[in-house]
């Protein structure tokens, strides 16, 4: 992951019920997905940049540039400059957390990160300008979210982009 092999990292965060995701038996109907949208960027910056392991630009470029840029939303998303969306998260770097799946704000009643530790753990989360999450509390409402259009270009679609 770390010998600048890896682009993205990324996910379309499907959440389930513990008993559905194990209801499967098989390949063939195994249910996939977890909530992972709040605890993907404090798991790599835990196992990345607090560890030593990677610079703190290359975990931007990992969860936020790379990513926009990947689905055609670069500069708008993946960017903090004049004319993006302000999309921003927040990680306090000294905050040592086990997340529990109460800690969380998705629809799932089970987290694969139950104790775990991370090193690192995002205290505000802003969409375009508005915070959403503070100290834990979702803030934000489901009229937050907005439509953003991807476009990839043929340069991704022909090899690596990033």
């Amino acid at each position: 992951m770390l010998d600048g092999r890896l682009s993205i990292v990324a996910t379309d965060d499907v959440t389930t019920s513990l008993e559905v995701k194990l209801r499967g038996k098989t390949i063939f109907d195994a249910k996939g997905g977890h909530n992972g949208l709040e605890t993907r960027l404090a798991y790599v910056f835990s196992e990345g940049v607090s560890k030593g392991k990677m610079s703190l630009q290359r975990f931007v470029d990992l969860t936020a540039t790379n990513p926009a840029k990947v689905l055609g939303m670069y500069p708008r998303k993946g960017a903090i400059a004049p004319g993006s969306d302000a999309d921003i998260a927040i990680i306090d770097p000294n905050i040592i957390k086990k997340p529990k799946v109460s800690d969380l704000h998705a629809d799932s009643d089970f987290s694969i990160w139950e104790g775990w530790e991370f090193q690192g753990w995002p205290v505000v989360t802003i969409l375009r300008g508005k915070i959403i999450v503070e100290g834990g509390k979702l803030l934000g409402g489901l009229s937050d979210g907005k439509f953003v259009a991807r476009k990839m270009g043929p340069e991704i679609l022909s090899g690596p982009a990033c």
